[in-house]
Parts: C-alpha cells; structure tokens; sequence
C-alpha cells in the first residue's frame, strides 16, 4: 500500500464510487436499520456485523449473517427482513441522510477534467435513489450499478465489471473509490487501476489492500485538486 495521496488522477478516465461510507455518510443508518429488522427476527447485530461485509447485496448479507448467527432463516424470512431493512433504512434517510463535505465539488472537479463517474454499490436501487435524492447528487453520476445490476455482489468482480462495461471504459483507466474490504477486493478481482480506501468507518488496518488509505472525503478531495494542478493547463474546478 502507497502513502496517501499518491494516485495520478488525472491519468485515468473514470473514477468508480461506492456510495455508503464513500460519499454519504449513511453506513449508521444502515447498521441501525439492519439491527431493527434483525432484532424482528430474534438475531442481535453488532455494528461490525454490518461494517465489515459493507458492499455485498441485502439478500445476500442477510442470509450471511443469520447463518453466522446460528439461525437458519427460510428464505421468505429473510426476504422479510430484507424488506423490513430497506423500508426502515428509508425511512431513517429521509431524517437523517447526509453528503460527506466536499463530494460535490469533487466530483464536479473530476468531471471538469474529462473524468467519466460511476456509482457501484450492493444497495438497492429504492435505497440509492433515496440516497441521492436526499443528499443532493441526484443526476451527478454517467452510470449507476445497483443490487438489481448483478447476480453477484461484493467481493466479485460483477459490480466493477458491470460498470465499466456501462462505461466503455478499460480497467486500468479507472479508479476506485471505496471503504470496506469486500469493495476493495471486488474493485482489485475486476482489474481496476488504482483503488483508493476511505477510513470513513473502519479502522485503516482493515483496509491495507488498497493502493492507497485516506482518512475521509475531504482528504480525498485535497489530494485530487494537487494531482490535478501538477498538469500544468489543466482546469480543477
């Protein structure tokens, strides 16, 4: 793993984002909604039940955790559960849903400087487009992959390949964005470029599979616009 801030941004074409814990800061949000839903189900989730299999899609974390927990939920129970935690995330999102600072203004940077902007995250699209409704950053993204865009979620490479497939662009032109181990790795399993990590919720020694660790947004953000200003004639914002 490189020190911080070491990318050569304005060398790739496309910057991949996964969007809870990268640009909104919602990953509470969804352990809360989780732990309700579970609770329902007579299974208690930990916040580190949810964090660290952040990326994968909602069927599929439900059926890891309560396999975890010792209960082997049917399938229409966990469907029911997964349903419980989209309504209530919904919920929660309109009160409390948030933009991390400085996400707008990157990504307003990045496309200023031809950059192309995907989403890849394993949220339901009901859940993303609430998201980004809430937060402002509605229509800010060229392409988004969502829960429903694959069969299989984080950690594979479905999500990353998808989207840069949506792009039309090569892998080693693009760079990932993400803040847990299963994006990372599923960023790494497609090939892309460089993958950035934001220890927006984990701690950084859980992220050392990363070309690079940041400590938040706005970090990312600054180092973005000094990697931009070291090509001389080329606008930043």
């Amino acid at each position: 793993m490189a020190e911080r801030c070491s990318v050569d941004i304005y060398l790739y074409r496309a910057a991949l984002f996964d969007m809870d814990g990268v640009i909104t800061d919602t990953m509470p949000l969804h352990y809360e909604s989780w732990k309700r839903a579970f609770a329902r189900a007579g299974i208690n989730v930990e916040k580190m039940d949810i964090y660290l299999r952040e990326g994968m899609t909602s069927t599929a974390m439900a059926k890891e955790i309560a396999t975890a927990k010792g209960k082997a939920l049917p399938v229409d129970e966990i469907g029911r559960v997964v349903d419980e935690k989209t309504k209530l995330f919904g919920e929660l999102v309109k009160e409390y849903g948030r933009a991390y600072d400085c996400v707008k203004e990157t990504l307003r940077m990045l496309r200023n400087n031809g950059i192309a902007l995907a989403l890849v995250t394993g949220s339901r699209r009901e859940s993303v487009d609430a998201v980004l409704k809430k937060v402002g950053l509605e229509g800010e993204f060229d392409i988004i992959v969502g829960a429903e865009d694959v069969s299989s979620g984080k950690p594979g490479p479905e999500p990353y390949k998808s989207a840069m497939d949506k792009l039309n662009m090569p892998a080693l032109d693009c760079v990932a964005v993400e803040n847990a181990p299963l994006g990372i790795r599923s960023a790494k399993a497609a090939k892309v470029g460089y993958v950035i990590a934001i220890a927006s919720t984990l701690d950084p020694s859980c992220l050392q599979e990363a070309d690079e660790v940041d400590a938040s947004f706005s970090e990312l953000e600054q180092c973005f616009a000094r990697r931009f200003e070291m090509r001389p004639g080329r606008a930043i914002m």
